[in-house]
């Protein structure tokens, strides 16, 4: 597992546009349930879990909006 010593600080923000968006938090969320599947305690199960299901919302949140 990589040690990270510092934040990244990007120059500029990163724009995505809805799709691109939609599919970067979906890819996060299948990442933490991948994290979720190999933690070694509860505590960090249950905040994988969590984590996996707000950038799930978000992905769904993007979808309804280019619906409108």
């Amino acid at each position: 597992m990589p040690v990270f010593t510092h934040a990244a600080t990007p120059s500029e923000p990163i724009q995505r546009n809805g799709p691109e968006e939609r599919d970067y938090l979906l890819k996060r969320a299948a990442d933490h349930q991948q994290l979720a599947a190999i933690a070694h305690d509860n505590l960090s199960r249950d905040i994988h879990g969590r984590l996996r299901h707000l950038y799930e919302e978000r992905a769904a949140a993007i979808t309804l909006a280019q619906q409108d």
